[in-house]
């Protein structure tokens, strides 16, 4: 039985910059909105449901491994487009739902940035103490 284990590479801080962004843009985003009108920041409960599947979708994945970069382009864009079209179709901005996602999205990353990132490492070839059963063809 050969165990897995892991070794600890350089920081990944490849994710600062995605997330410096992602912070800062997003807090223009809801200011502006807040700043042009004052209930701006009033959400439709569809753009609220929305924009928790967002924030918790990224959260799990990042929780199950999975990179920044991955959850943000596979879980979080796709939900983001969703949250444009609502806001369109239901009349309200879409500027505070995307940039309270944003703003969110981008806390979640700076964390990340500074945490080591973990590489499972080479693994010896698994021997078995017993032969293999014999092929069926």
């Amino acid at each position: 039985m050969a165990s897995q284990t892991q070794t600890i590479s350089t920081r990944s801080s490849g994710n600062l910059p995605i997330a410096l962004l992602l912070l800062g843009s997003g807090a223009l985003l809801w200011i502006r909105a807040a700043l042009r009108d004052s209930d701006a920041l009033v959400l439709l409960p569809g753009a609220e449901g929305c924009l928790t599947a967002g924030i918790v979708g990224v959260l799990l994945a990042l929780l199950h491994g999975i990179p920044y970069r991955t959850a943000l382009l596979s879980i979080a864009a796709p939900l983001v487009l969703v949250q444009v079209l609502a806001s369109e179709l239901a009349g309200s901005s879409f500027l505070p739902v995307v940039g309270i996602e944003l703003t969110a999205l981008g806390l979640f990353g700076l964390p990340l940035s500074r945490l080591p990132r973990r590489r499972a490492a080479a693994t010896r070839p698994v021997r078995s103490l017993r032969e293999a059963p014999p092929s069926p063809s």
